[in-house]
Protein backbone atom coordinates (compact mmCIF):
# COMPACT_ATOMS: atom_id res chain seq x y z
CA UNK A 1 0.00 0.00 0.00
CA UNK A 2 1.37 3.40 -1.01
CA UNK A 3 0.31 6.41 1.00
CA UNK A 4 0.27 9.54 -1.11
CA UNK A 5 0.27 12.88 0.69
CA UNK A 6 -1.11 15.99 -0.92
CA UNK A 7 0.74 18.74 0.95
CA UNK A 8 0.12 22.33 -0.18
CA UNK A 9 3.03 24.68 -0.60
CA UNK A 10 4.08 26.46 2.58
CA UNK A 11 3.13 30.11 2.91
CA UNK A 12 6.19 30.98 4.98
CA UNK A 13 9.05 33.07 3.67
CA UNK A 14 12.23 34.07 5.49
CA UNK A 15 12.00 37.72 6.59
CA UNK A 16 14.99 40.04 6.68
CA UNK A 17 15.68 41.55 10.08
CA UNK A 18 17.66 44.69 10.84
CA UNK A 19 20.06 44.39 13.79
CA UNK A 20 18.62 47.52 15.45
CA UNK A 21 15.14 45.97 15.29
CA UNK A 22 16.36 42.74 16.84
CA UNK A 23 18.02 44.67 19.66
CA UNK A 24 14.88 46.73 20.24
CA UNK A 25 12.77 43.56 20.26
CA UNK A 26 15.08 41.88 22.77
CA UNK A 27 14.98 44.99 24.98
CA UNK A 28 11.18 45.08 24.78
CA UNK A 29 10.89 41.47 25.94
CA UNK A 30 13.51 41.98 28.66
CA UNK A 31 11.67 45.08 29.93
CA UNK A 32 8.29 43.32 29.94
CA UNK A 33 9.65 40.36 31.88
CA UNK A 34 11.98 42.13 34.29
CA UNK A 35 10.42 45.56 34.89
CA UNK A 36 6.71 44.98 34.37
CA UNK A 37 6.28 41.40 35.57
CA UNK A 38 4.69 40.14 32.38
CA UNK A 39 4.25 36.36 32.60
CA UNK A 40 3.00 35.61 29.10
CA UNK A 41 3.64 37.10 25.71
CA UNK A 42 3.23 35.65 22.23
CA UNK A 43 4.38 36.79 18.84
CA UNK A 44 3.15 35.99 15.36
CA UNK A 45 5.71 36.40 12.62
CA UNK A 46 3.35 36.72 9.69
CA UNK A 47 3.37 39.83 7.53
CA UNK A 48 0.25 41.99 7.91
CA UNK A 49 -0.24 42.03 4.12
CA UNK A 50 -0.29 38.22 4.10
CA UNK A 51 -3.03 38.26 6.76
CA UNK A 52 -5.04 40.82 4.79
CA UNK A 53 -4.75 38.70 1.66
CA UNK A 54 -5.67 35.57 3.62
CA UNK A 55 -8.76 37.38 4.90
CA UNK A 56 -9.99 37.91 1.34
CA UNK A 57 -8.59 34.71 -0.24
CA UNK A 58 -8.35 32.01 2.45
CA UNK A 59 -8.17 29.27 -0.18
CA UNK A 60 -4.66 30.52 -1.02
CA UNK A 61 -3.46 29.91 2.56
CA UNK A 62 -4.60 26.43 3.63
CA UNK A 63 -1.66 25.95 6.02
CA UNK A 64 -1.50 29.44 7.55
CA UNK A 65 -1.51 29.26 11.34
CA UNK A 66 -1.54 32.04 13.93
CA UNK A 67 -1.13 32.06 17.68
CA UNK A 68 -4.19 33.15 19.68
CA UNK A 69 -4.21 33.33 23.50
CA UNK A 70 -1.73 30.50 23.96
CA UNK A 71 -2.82 28.10 21.22
CA UNK A 72 -2.15 27.78 17.49
CA UNK A 73 -5.04 27.71 15.06
CA UNK A 74 -5.49 27.55 11.32
CA UNK A 75 -6.37 30.98 9.97
CA UNK A 76 -9.33 29.59 8.04
CA UNK A 77 -10.82 28.14 11.25
CA UNK A 78 -11.16 31.60 12.81
CA UNK A 79 -14.27 33.71 12.41
CA UNK A 80 -13.92 36.82 10.27
CA UNK A 81 -14.30 38.99 13.38
CA UNK A 82 -11.39 37.19 15.06
CA UNK A 83 -9.29 37.43 11.88
CA UNK A 84 -9.91 41.18 11.73
CA UNK A 85 -8.94 41.47 15.39
CA UNK A 86 -5.64 39.67 14.75
CA UNK A 87 -4.93 41.98 11.80
CA UNK A 88 -5.74 45.09 13.86
CA UNK A 89 -3.11 44.20 16.46
CA UNK A 90 -0.46 43.08 14.00
CA UNK A 91 2.68 44.85 12.87
CA UNK A 92 4.14 47.06 15.51
CA UNK A 93 7.40 48.77 14.66
CA UNK A 94 10.30 49.95 16.77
Amino acid sequence: MVLELNTPEATYYEPEYKSAGINNFANLVRTMLNDYGVYHVQFNTVDKEVLKDALESPENYPTLMVRIAGYSVYWSDLSRRCQEDVISRTEHTF
